[in-house]
């Protein structure tokens, strides 16, 4: 039943930051306002918001203009629950918990927007300095995020900073296996696609971190 409960707990936090990603680039506020549908703008009903089972139920379209709801919203939160129930089961320690939901934060915004929401990562930065004080070798990801912003490194200032937060759960040498896993993936992405042009790298980033996690649990 508690497994259940943390379950459903992490979808109500995925629905969340559904939310954020939603409304962080127009500017909406993320407290204030009922929850509408985005294309027609009918305010939701309670039955419209219910994490996983209203998408499910609703096949994925509105109700009112049957406009498509992106299935990042429920992978969000389907993600997030099982999230939540592997840090119940003591399976993730607290910095791998919280790169993972900031990593599938930063994700969904890197792959529909191509943006970096600068203010989301700011808060969870400032959460991993206040619960690890770390040495000083992290912080060289910051300074060579602020070269990225003014000058072409061929990777984003945003990739720059979440290896920074990655550094608070990952030791120097697991982050330059991810970086290298992370690049081998984006490449192999890169050739496949039909259009070459600019790929999102955080996503790969994401995944290179899950194979690390995996890794010892399968070798």
């Amino acid at each position: 039943m508690d497994s259940i409960f943390l379950f459903l707990i992490g979808t109500v936090f995925g629905s969340f930051f559904g939310l954020i990603i939603e409304r962080f680039p127009t500017g909406e506020s993320i407290i204030f306002g009922r929850s509408h549908c985005d294309s027609c703008q009918k305010m939701l009903a309670v039955r419209d918001l219910i994490p996983l089972f209203s998408q499910l139920i609703s096949r994925s379209r509105c109700r009112f203009c049957h406009s498509k709801i992106p299935l990042t919203n429920f992978f969000l939160e389907f993600s997030c629950g099982w999230i939540f129930l592997f840090a119940w089961w003591n399976w993730l320690d607290l910095p791998a918990f919280l790169l993972l939901l900031l990593s599938l934060i930063l994700s969904i915004f890197d792959l529909r927007q191509h943006s970096f929401p600068l203010g989301v990562w700011l808060i969870f930065a400032i959460i991993f300095i206040s619960l690890f004080p770390s040495a000083f070798p992290p912080y060289c990801w910051l300074i060579l995020a602020i070269f990225a912003e003014y000058f072409d490194l061929k990777i984003g200032s945003g990739d720059f900073l979440w290896l920074f937060t990655a550094s608070f759960a990952l030791s120097f040498l697991q982050e330059i296996w991810l970086i290298q896993l992370a690049s081998l993936l984006g490449i192999f992405y890169y050739f496949l696609r039909k259009k070459r042009t600019e790929i999102p790298f955080i996503p790969f980033l994401t995944i290179a971190y899950l194979m690390l996690l995996l890794a010892p649990q399968i070798l």
